[in-house]
């Protein structure tokens, strides 16, 4: 019995190891010594032919980008940091200093962004915020040039700057009229976000007449198109390849990155300021020369207004063209050349926008009375701030 028992266990693992060998040797056979059988899709699962305005679409998407990206330019800044050295009385600095040796190297800060190439002459527009307080500065072109860029000229109310660059070969994007831009009209933002050039990113304009996003006196595009750091600069652009806007800021985040909204700086503002640089070497910044608060509830009941819209002239500077004009204490102003105004922040955006000694027609309610003054528009006097107080 023991015998037998001691057979079979035997036999058992002779036939076990038999089948163990068979099998891991089939297995190195298949995934080793031949070829994995492997059988593609026979082609799309969709037809073209039934996706044409889809395709149409797409190729259309695809000519706008390449023929605007080439006016989109990357802007690298340099800011020199002093490193602190040692204190007065250290005998190192000391003995530096006596002995006119180098001291602690500076730091330098380096920045990113973006922006857009306007004149075949090499004008390119980019934000203020982009070049304030920067000591070097240098445009990398599409096609790899990187070029050192002189700053034309820069206003921190507008955010907007003027910088050229001397080349041959480049290609300037329209600059379109911002007046014209529609709610829920698709746009392109064109930019270079953390440094990763010829990027490009799709939405629609959200809202317009948005401020207060920035401290900037004039009013921005909201829009959904993504817009992240280094983005700054960069043109918003409309299926025509015209340039509306100039990309500005984000609402703010935690991170520091885009949430889903973005601003953008009318066109027609970048347009003035350029036309001012051109006309006399600096960005004009117009001004009315009064003081205004918007129409509340209270000061309706006060002044006996039967509607909200407009605003109050609060106070009127001697000697400015709203003085000239005979605007008073106490006008509400209804529109700015027939566009209607809400709040003080729209009527800065009209008065910025107008040309340099344009006429313009502002219609007021004095003492219950509907009239019209013609403004002559002048550059603002250095020093003036004419900055809205920042929202908190």
């Amino acid at each position: 019995m023991r015998r037998t028992l001691f057979i079979f266990l035997i036999t058992a693992l002779i036939v076990f190891g038999a089948y163990r060998w068979w099998q891991l040797h089939h297995r190195a056979h298949t995934s080793g010594h031949g070829a994995e059988q492997y059988t593609p899709a026979d082609g799309p699962r969709i037809d073209p032919k039934d996706v044409q305005m889809l395709t149409a679409l797409d190729a259309e998407y695809t000519q706008l980008v390449q023929a605007v990206i080439p006016s989109v330019v990357s802007i690298t800044t340099e800011r020199h940091l002093p490193t602190q050295g040692p204190g007065v009385l250290d005998p190192l600095q000391f003995f530096l200093r006596n002995h006119r040796l180098p001291g602690p190297q500076d730091q330098v800060q380096i920045s990113l962004g973006s922006g857009v190439i306007v004149s075949h002459e090499g004008h390119i527009i980019t934000n203020h915020h982009v070049l304030a307080g920067k000591d070097k500065i240098e445009v990398q072109l599409t096609d790899g040039r990187t070029l050192p860029a002189q700053l034309i000229a820069s206003d921190e109310q507008t955010d907007i700057a003027i910088v050229k660059i001397t080349a041959d070969n480049i290609e300037p994007l329209l600059l379109g009229d911002s007046d014209n831009v529609r709610v829920g009209q698709m746009v392109f933002a064109v930019g270079n976000p953390f440094g990763l050039q010829e990027s490009v990113t799709r939405g629609i304009i959200s809202a317009k007449g948005r401020r207060a996003v920035a401290d900037s006196g004039v009013e921005f595009f909201q829009t959904d198109a993504v817009v992240n750091q280094g983005n700054s600069g960069g043109p918003l652009i409309n299926l025509r390849g015209e340039i509306i806007g100039i990309n500005s800021a984000i609402a703010n985040s935690k991170q520091g990155t885009w949430i889903g909204i973005s601003f953008a700086i009318p066109s027609n503002i970048a347009k003035h300021a350029l036309e001012s640089v051109l006309k006399t070497g600096h960005i004009v910044r117009n001004y009315l020369g009064v003081k205004m608060v918007d129409v509340t509830p209270e000061y309706a009941h006060l002044l006996n207004l039967s509607t909200l819209q407009g605003v109050i002239v609060a106070e009127v500077l001697p000697g400015s063209p709203a003085d000239k004009a005979g605007l008073q204490t106490g006008d509400v102003i209804h529109s700015v050349n027939g566009h209607p105004v809400h709040d003080k922040f729209m009527v800065r955006s009209q008065i910025a926008e107008a040309d340099l000694h344009a006429k313009v027609q502002v219609s007021i309610v004095r003492s219950g009375h509907e009239q019209t003054v013609v403004v002559d528009v002048d550059e603002a006097p250095v020093g003036l701030d004419t900055k809205p107080t920042p929202i908190p």
